[in-house]
């Protein structure tokens, strides 16, 4: 199960990336990106709805519980239901907030009017039921619309929430979708079954019914009722006029939803596939005019609109207990007031949460040593914003990263979490993702062009190639409960030389700036000081660290690797890193060398002592053999004499003594040690004995066959020599000793 996960993970993201890098050729226009997540602890699970009123105030419902919160994110007013919230709708006024609750007992009321100041119950009534997930107000605040208990919808009294009429007609499944005509007040209908139909005000007339093989997603009735459409997965957003010509269709599929635009002949429409994204879109002229990523999911969003008609604001719900917020600015509290800024960024030390610019807030900033100097004033340089500047002979990749705050860093990784998966597990394809939709809210060209304004390199013109963004640290596989880790994350963008270029000596220039392009949440990050590097496979590398507002630019002069410097003197031959690590080299060779002799020399001296020792012990075996046959040899004549009459004795065969070669080293013959002698010395004093005994007594023996051919006086036949062990020779030295003891004295 562990592998299919892995391998869906892999396979979303790779349509994620390949979606997101098709579509960053839609420059962002609007600047819209990531601002906040307004949190709300403790939220209950279930249906999450949102809704914004002029002031900013955001209504917010979580599970059965609804929230009227500031636009600061302070929660101002909160009521409980006894059921979860399945709807809610906000007048055209501002002043009521209907809602529907998705089940209830019987007798209990399931649509409420509420005002909007505290949140009291105006009127509240059991009309809708149990399934009324469709919630809207006609365009004058007079009527109220939901859908009906089992089909159709219903036209509500604003008053009392009592039926006015229904549009039912031929729908008999659930509901997909309603629009209310802001001009005529006509009525169009659809439900999950394809069935549409257009009906007039009174809710008596039936204008148009038209039943298609397809899902209906959303519908809409279009300005002065010229058309109405609905949105399929594959057909794209079909139209018809009200007298039943089709006219041509929209080309996006699976609009989750869509609604009309304040400027003419524009759409803003909502998808989920591959990812979650808003497109604004020109149907007159068929093309995408902004389009704005998010790293999460969400169902239900309001759009904020400026002066121009232009989106200024997105509010998002969440599968998490977030309100998520995207904009196109960030409001700094303190921006341009005097005082000491410690980093530059225009808010004075007193008002600044960071003095020294490295995305660590003063209250957690402990990352120096006591020095006599704040924490918050020494900048921790791995947090800071870098420059790393990647230099060839054809392309320059000008790579910048950048650090968010805990808060945003938390906010960030728990709504990425449910972005693809129900886990809480941060994978890679989440965290690139979220990188993704940083760089696709971004102008493209527009930051091209900033970016390069601030790089002289020589006479070389620069030619964008590419933007990436990608994740460093801070998300993949931390903790859901880790509300303290950094998020640091990088945009990297590559040019090309109209021509090939000499490095070696040329001169890289740097303009202080900050960061800028429409849609950049890096303006969620510090600005300064930064840190800039440069370095390549053909230069040395360079830096300076770090780099404050206060110096409007830094200059490179670059140089090749190997090349010959002009200006060398004996001084800086000896303290060059190279001659430093030659000389450490030698020296750890010599060392080596010396303990490779060493050792070896040792390992000599250890085996020819063990050869000694086990060429003794081949010898004292060679001995012990021999006195073995010598004993039969002994035994052979007793028992001869016992037969024949007595004869003069030969004496015994001489002793000789095996030489033994080393295959290495020759080793010498030994005298015979101790034992050796004490073992000789038992064997003579058995042989008396017997000879005692024999002349006492007649001993009877056992005889052994000789040979008609073989001489009486031939040599004793040798034995073959078999090795003992030495536990077997000391077993036997025990056993002649005891023998010796017990034998009676002569």
């Amino acid at each position: 199960m562990e592998t299919g996960t892995r391998f869906r993970s892999t396979l979303v993201f790779l349509v994620v990336s390949v979606t997101m890098f098709s579509s960053v050729s839609a420059s962002s226009s609007t600047g819209l990106f990531f601002l906040e997540g307004i949190e709300v602890d403790d939220a209950d699970s279930g249906i999450r709805t949102i809704e914004i009123d002029a002031d900013g105030n955001i209504f917010a419902s979580f599970g059965s519980t609804l929230y009227k919160l500031s636009a600061l994110g302070s929660i101002l007013e909160e009521r409980s239901f006894s059921t979860e919230i399945s709807a809610t709708s906000l007048s055209p006024d501002f002043t009521k907030l209907a809602l529907t609750l998705r089940s209830g007992a019987s007798g209990e009321d399931s649509v409420f009017l509420l005002s909007t100041g505290d949140l009291s119950t105006l009127v509240s009534n059991d009309v809708t039921r149990t399934n009324a997930h469709l919630l809207e107000w006609s365009s004058n605040g007079a009527k109220l619309y939901s859908n009906a208990p089992d089909a159709g919808i219903l036209q509500l009294n604003r008053e009392t929430l009592t039926q006015e009429t229904s549009y039912v007609g031929n729908h008999s499944g659930e509901m997909a979708c309603f629009d209310v005509s802001e001009s005529s007040g006509s009525v169009l209908t659809a439900d999950e079954n394809g069935l549409i139909q257009l009906w007039n005000s009174a809710g008596d007339v039936l204008q148009q019914e038209i039943l298609l093989q397809s899902i209906i997603h959303d519908c809409k009735i279009g300005d002065n009722d010229e058309y109405f459409s609905i949105s399929t997965p594959d057909n794209g957003i079909r139209k018809w006029t009200f007298t039943g010509s089709e006219l041509k269709p929209i080309d996006i599929d699976d609009a989750i939803h869509f609604e009309l635009a304040p400027s003419p002949n524009v759409i803003i429409v909502h998808k989920d596939s591959p990812t979650q994204h808003i497109l604004v879109y020109d149907y007159l002229n068929e093309q995408i005019i902004d389009q704005v990523e998010m790293f999460h999911n969400f169902d239900d969003y309001e759009l904020v609109f400026d002066d121009a008609d232009n989106i200024e604001n997105i509010f998002t719900n969440s599968k998490v207990d977030y309100v998520v917020k995207y904009g196109t600015e960030v409001h700094r509290i303190g921006v341009g007031q005097s005082g000491i800024d410690t980093d530059g960024d225009e808010i004075p030390d007193s008002l600044d949460n960071d003095d020294d610019g490295d995305g660590i807030e003063d209250n957690w900033d402990l990352n120096c040593e006591d020095i006599g100097i704040s924490c918050e004033l020494l900048p921790d340089e791995n947090y800071i914003r870098s420059i790393d500047v990647e230099i060839n002979s054809t392309h320059i990749v000008v790579k910048q990263s950048f650090t968010l705050n805990k808060k945003h860093s938390t906010t960030i990784r728990d709504l990425s979490r449910y972005s693809m998966d129900t886990d809480i597990k941060l994978i890679e394809a989440e965290a690139q993702l979220f990188a993704d939709s940083i760089c696709g809210n971004m102008n493209e060209a527009q930051l091209a062009n900033s970016i390069s304004s601030t790089i002289n390199f020589g006479n070389a013109t620069l030619d964008f190639v590419n933007l990436y963004c990608s994740i460093e640290d801070g998300m993949v596989l931390y903790s859901a409960s880790d509300g303290t880790s950094h998020i640091r994350y990088s945009v990297s963008v590559t040019y090309r030389f109209d021509s090939s270029q000499s490095l070696n000596g040329i001169v890289l220039q740097v303009q202080n700036n900050r960061f800028h392009s429409d849609g950049s949440m890096t303006e969620l990050s510090e600005q300064h000081p930064l840190s800039i590097r440069v370095h390549g496979d053909e230069i040395s590398t360079l830096e300076y660290v770090p780099w404050h507002i206060q110096e409007q630019q830094v200059s490179f002069t670059l140089s090749t690797k190997g090349g010959n410097s002009e200006s060398l003197d004996p001084s800086s031959i000896i303290s060059s890193p190279i001659v430093i690590a030659i000389g450490i080299i030698g020296i750890g060779g010599f060392l080596l060398v010396g303990i490779f002799l060493f050792k070896r020399q040792s390992e000599r001296d250890s085996y020819d002592i063990t050869l000694d020792e086990e060429e003794d012990e081949e010898e004292d075996e060679y001995l012990d053999e021999e006195y073995e046959d010598y004993d039969s040899v002994e035994e052979e004549e007793i028992e001869e004499e016992e037969i024949s009459e007595p004869s003069k004795r030969r004496p015994p065969p001489r002793r000789r003594k095996k030489q033994t070669s080393s295959k290495r080293v020759p080793v010498q013959s030994k005298e015979v040690n101790q034992a050796q002698q004490l073992l000789q010395e038992s064997s003579n004093e058995v042989v008396r004995k017997r000879r005692a005994r024999r002349s006492d007594s007649t001993v009877k023996s056992k005889r052994r066959k000789l040979s008609d051919v073989q001489s009486v006086d031939s040599q004793p036949r040798k034995r073959r020599a078999v090795k003992r062990k030495s536990q077997s020779d000391d077993q036997m030295d025990e056993t002649l000793k005891r023998f010796v003891s017990e034998s009676p004295e002569e």
